[in-house]
């Protein structure tokens, strides 16, 4: 189990993706356009993109895309390529390793406020983020003195930290052991070598089950209902040049929202293994705690409020500027596919 503490120079900024997994997308030429960034290529008429991309049910609609195949009516062939990145999923984006990714947003806060060669363009999953005790931990003064553990600069490592403020405590009350991917957090609580994880679903609730443990925040009651987690992201250079790409993207992210919420069961049997390393059992159980959500318009304050709790933790130094929201294009998305619109069920309006 990876340790680490709070300000560790050489700890970097993990996340729950941190095998570096991809998802390359071969889309369709409209014509014209020529190479754009280090991963865009030309061939035979297709353009290529790659993805970064986490392992929670936030990325559901990125995975569910891909394997019912939602891009072929825009012309679009996808490919889900497992690659062995090394780097954070935000540090891809902004060094334009990849063109696009689904990802926590206070990562993305971290390598933009260093790096401003991005931007949010909608939302993916909601809610989700839960801290789970084992049974004798049932409230957050039983905390104190005890490891907790979960991603460094993740909207995981932010919940722990507001929720302690909430109560008056600080990092300094506990043990914050920093880990590298879900299925290794999730299974050091299981075996006891953590008191309290910060997780995501389907792994909390694995978690929760295992341990017969304790929930002891969801965020909700703190954040309200329907706060963001993982973002889809794209490179500024991607939504000057390939507007109609991006649009597309979303779009299909759209779609692929109301077939989750229409029918969670498939949508599970068609991710389970490949993406999440869990059973069935807790994956359908997980299913209302983070939904889909791709119109997160109201949410860009809540999201720039974020930035406060990442800048008394040290892991910023200046507020993002209001370059890093773009809902220009989920807009347009929006206004031109209202039957669409109408199907999903989180809307800002």
């Amino acid at each position: 189990m990876v340790e680490r503490t709070v300000g560790d120079p050489h700890g970097g900024v993990t996340r729950r993706g941190f095998l570096g997994r991809t998802v390359t997308f071969g889309v369709a030429a409209c014509g014209g356009g020529g190479l754009l960034g280090p991963v865009a290529s030309w061939a035979q008429g297709n353009r290529e993109i790659k993805f970064s991309h986490g392992t929670g049910l936030c990325n559901m609609p990125l995975f569910y895309a891909a394997e019912k195949k939602l891009f072929a009516k825009y012309a679009i062939e996808s490919n889900v390529v497992l690659s062995g990145w090394a780097g954070d999923q935000a540090i891809q984006l902004a060094t334009g390793k990849v063109e696009m990714g689904v990802i926590p947003y206070t990562n993305a806060i971290a390598a933009y406020t260093r790096s401003p060669s991005f931007a949010v363009v909608s939302g993916s999953g909601t809610q989700g983020l839960i801290m789970v005790g084992q049974p004798g931990i049932k409230t957050f003064a039983d905390m104190r003195g005890k490891r907790v553990g979960t991603f460094q600069a993740d909207t995981l490592d932010i919940l722990v930290y507001d929720y302690l403020k909430k109560q008056g405590m600080t990092y300094k009350d506990i043990k914050m052991q920093y880990l590298g991917n879900s299925v290794e957090l999730t299974n050091a609580f299981i075996a006891g070598q953590l008191d309290v994880m910060s997780a995501i679903e389907p792994y909390a609730t694995r978690g929760l089950m295992a341990t017969k443990g304790n929930v002891l925040g969801d965020g909700v009651d703190m954040y309200g209902p329907g706060y963001p987690d993982c973002v889809l992201i794209a490179r500024k250079e991607l939504i000057d040049k390939e507007p109609k790409v991006v649009k597309d993207v979303i779009r299909v992210f759209f779609e692929a929202e109301a077939e989750i919420e229409t029918n969670f069961e498939e949508a599970a049997k068609t991710t389970i293994g490949k993406y999440y390393k869990t059973d069935m059992t807790s994956l359908l159980a997980a299913a209302k705690a983070q939904p889909p959500g791709v119109d997160i318009r109201n949410k860009k304050d809540f999201m720039f409020g974020r930035a406060q709790s990442m800048k008394e933790l040290n892991y910023i130094s200046k507020d993002p500027d209001q370059g890093f929201v773009n809902f220009s294009l989920l807009e347009q998305v929006i206004a031109e596919n209202p039957d669409l619109y109408r199907k999903v069920r989180v809307k800002s309006a």
